[in-house]
Formats: structure tokens, C-alpha cells, sequence
């Protein structure tokens, strides 16, 4: 049976501007290069536009995914050597104090991002296309999986008078309404229109874990949608963090552990920051190191004071804008990634580090629960003696086959990735 699908490219077209890729970014990556490229299905790609949304001309949208992923500085030829950030950190991890005047935060420069930017402004901004009410094909599935910009009227006001197009949205968490306490002021009620939205017209909903899927199926059950049809299945980390890396033989030697995310109160920085700093009064120049990777986001005005707090100079490192391949190199060699979220909807850094090989220290919450491995510690994430101790006890010297590469062969990760795909679009063909 023929699909036609209209996928959502709205928020990967605006993602040249950001120097990595979080979360949701790699999902929409993953599925709008599969979308787009789909031999089976007519794929159509929507756009935002100067007078709402467009469907996107194919000329258009060929090759988007890999234009975005070289903005992201993913690409083979970027990511063939270590960037300047990278030796930095190395030289700082070597070194018991910064260089006189060296900056306290690493910030990876983006020397093509102005030609990125441009090339899609040039490319994406006039949004040269249809209207959807006219050009989608009967009885198409209209495929979201970034929220974005769900909670724009003006962007899926179109749905309401095509009734036969079935809106499938990938919900990655109802953490805004669930916590609003901890995100900025509108997303909750942001959130709660996408929800609504999914609520009255969505056709089915994608989840990545069993947490999310039961939050997901009340609010549904209280909105009067009792049986919408949800695929869950974990998504796959990209192929690179199974891949053997080199050897870098000047980090085997050097006690450092990693924490990524966005440096915001839900990732719970604060923690480890507690933590180092008693690490450090206890333990002087012996204490281990922390490189705390990630863009500073919402409300992170007391997590950089933390950071910048002189005695965890020379200690704590902080580094944004790191590209995929150098994160990967300090992944296959620190003790162990750090996790001490207080809520996630998955946890994709944790998924990334099983893949590699790395031991997790992480939050005692469902999401992490779920990603089960050998070489993950479930704590507190409030109480820093059970984290102080667990750091502790990882601070050693790690196991060198450990160091050197991932878990899995590429070609495994290649079928776990295949399946899930295969999956989606097995559920998609059923609805």
C-alpha cells in the first residue's frame, strides 16, 4: 500500500544555528534522513513560511539532512581530527591549573557558521512552496517529531480542514506540565497546546520509554482519547559511539569523569558541583576532574556561579559548542559519565555512553531505570554522599579495552537502527 508522508521540517531547518545537537535534534536528524530518503514512501517536507507553513519544493529539502549534520560539524572530514576545544581540554585535564588569563569556559568557534546560516536563509527563508491544505495528498501522514512549532495556530491551523491527514507527533516528555517548576515560564502552557493538539486531531503518538508512554496515556484518558495508537521504542544512538577510537595516551592516566546536557536545574548540575567542591577540600590536587559539556539554557544563572567558583578551578572544566567526534574521545576514556538528571523523558547521553563502553553513574529515576546495563550505578540524585562516594569509587584507572572503543560492532548498531526504523514504519503503514 502506497503512503504519502509529510514530514515537519521546521525546527531542523533553524538548527544550523546551534553548534551541537541535543537530544531532540539527533531523533529528528535520524528520522527526517530516513523520511526523506524513503524508497517506498512519497515523502513531502514541510516548511515554515513567510505566510505559514509551505510544502517545501524536493529541491529544496534534498540533501537537508546532511547539510545540518555538517553545521553541526558531524561531517567525515571535520571529524577526522581532534578540534583546537579538544587539546585544550587535554592540555587543562594534564595540568594541575589554567594558563594566567586563560578563559574559565571553553567555547568550540564556528568558523563556517555564518555560511551555514546564510546557505539557509538563502535556502529555507523565502520557504518557496505550496500551501498545505492544497498540495498535501489525500489520506498523507503528517509526521512531527521535534514539538515544534506544534503550539503555533498558525502552523497546523491547516489540519482542521484536512481531516483526512493523519497527524502522528513524537512526544518526547510531559516534563512541562508535569514539572513546570522546572522550565522557563511559557513552555508549560506551550506544551499543553501541543498536547491538546495531539489530543483533538493527532492519528497516533511516538515515545521513547514506558514512563513516557503511561504519562502520556492519562493526559490522554483525561482529554477523552482513551485508545490512540503510541509506538514506544527506544531510539538508537548514532553509529559513531560504537566505533573503536584511538587511544588518546595522554588522558589513560588522568581520574576524569563527563556530565552533557544543557547546564539548566532540570540536569541537575548542581549536584556534582556540591560534590567537586567537597572533593576537592578532601582531597587537594588528587581530586578527580569534571568536564561538564553542554550550552548554559534556562535559568542557569547559579549553576555558572557554581562553576566559576574559584576553588574548583583547575578542577571543573566547561565546554560548549563541542562537536560529536570529540565528545565521543573524551567519553571512550573518562571513569565514568555522570547523569544526576532529577527527570528526563529518555536520557540519550546515557544510551550513548552503554553504547560505548562507558560506566554510568546516574539518577534513580524510571527513564534511566529502563536503559539497563553492567556498567551503570543508580543513585539519589539529591544526596551528594551517595554520588561522593560512587565517584569515588570510579576514580581509579579504567580498563584499557574499555578506553579504546565501543561495545558494539557498527554493523550491529546499523541493525539496531535499521530496526527501529523498519518498526516506525511498520506502525505507520497500520494506522
Amino acid at each position: 500500500m502506497s503512503i504519502s508522508i509529510l514530514y515537519d521540517l521546521s525546527r531542523l531547518m533553524t538548527r544550523v544555528l546551534n553548534a551541537t545537537p541535543n537530544g531532540i535534534d539527533r531523533i529528528d536528524h535520524l528520522l527526517a534522513g530516513h523520511f526523506l530518503n524513503h524508497r517506498d514512501f512519497e515523502t513531502f517536507a514541510l516548511g515554515l513560511g513567510f505566510n505559514g507553513p509551505r510544502v517545501l519544493h524536493e529541491k529544496t529539502t534534498l540533501g537537508a539532512a546532511g547539510r545540518v549534520a555538517a553545521a553541526w560539524q558531524e561531517s567525515a572530514s571535520e571529524a577526522s581530527q581532534p578540534s583546537q576545544t579538544y587539546e585544550t581540554i587535554v592540555a587543562r585535564l594534564c595540568a594541575p591549573l589554567p594558563p594566567s588569563g586563560a578563559p574559565r569556559r571553553l567555547v568550540q568557534p564556528r568558523p563556517k557558521r555564518v555560511f551555514h546560516v546564510t546557505k539557509a536563509l538563502l535556502r529555507y527563508g523565502p520557504a518557496r512552496g505550496s500551501a498545505p491544505r492544497a498540495a498535501v495528498p489525500r489520506d498523507s501522514i503528517y509526521i512531527n517529531a521535534a514539538h515544534f512549532p506544534l503550539e503555533w495556530k498558525r502552523h497546523v491551523a491547516w489540519l482542521d480542514d484536512r481531516p483526512d491527514v493523519r497527524p502522528v507527533f513524537w512526544i518526547h516528555d510531559l516534563l512541562p506540565i508535569e514539572r513546570p517548576d522546572l522550565f522557563w515560564r511559557h513552555e508549560p502552557a506551550r506544551h499543553a497546546q501541543r498536547l491538546d493538539l495531539l489530543a483533538r486531531r493527532g492519528a497516533a503518538a511516538a515515545v521513547a520509554s514506558a514512563c513516557v508512554e503511561d504519562s502520556l496515556r492519562r493526559h490522554l484518558d483525561r482529554a477523552g482519547r482513551r485508545n490512540l495508537p503510541v509506538f514506544r521504542s527506544a531510539p538508537p544512538a548514532a553509529a559513531i559511539f560504537a566505533e573503536r577510537g584511538k587511544r588518546d595516551d595522554r588522558l589513560t592516566q588522568i581520574p576524569f569523569f563527563l556530565a552533557c546536557g544543557t547546564i539548566e536545574p532540570r540536569k541537575n548540575h548542581l549536584t556534582l558541583l556540591r560534590v567537586w567542591r567537597d572533593l576537592v577540600k578532601k582531597h587537594g590536587p588528587d581530586a578527580p576532574k569534571l568536564v561538564v559539556v553542554g550550552k548554559r539554557g534556562w535559568n542557569s544563572a547559579d549553576i555558572v556561579s557554581a562553576l566559576e567558583d574559584e576553588s574548583l578551578r583547575g578542577h571543573v572544566i566547561e565546554a560548549a559548542g563541542l562537536p560529536t567526534p570529540d565528545y565521543k574521545r573524551l567519553l571512550d576514556h573518562c571513569r565514568a559519565l555522570l547523569a544526576p538528571s532529577l527527570a528526563e523523558g529518555f536520557g540519550l547521553p546515557m544510551a550513548e555512553a552503554l553504547l560505548a563502553g562507558t560506566p554510568v553513574i546516574a539518577s534513580d529515576i524510571p527513564p534511566f531505570r529502563e536503559q539497563r546495563g553492567p556498567n551503570v550505578v543508580y543513585l539519589d540524585p539529591l544526596s551528594d554522599a551517595e554520588w561522593n562516594r560512587a565517584i569515588l569509587g570510579l576514580a581509579g584507572p579504567r580498563v584499557p579495552t574499555q578506553a579504546a572503543g565501543g561495545a558494539l560492532a557498527r554493523g550491529d548498531v546499523s541493525r539496531h537502527q535499521s530496526a527501529y526504523l523498519d518498526a516506525f514504519d511498520g506502525f505507520l503503514r497500520n494506522l
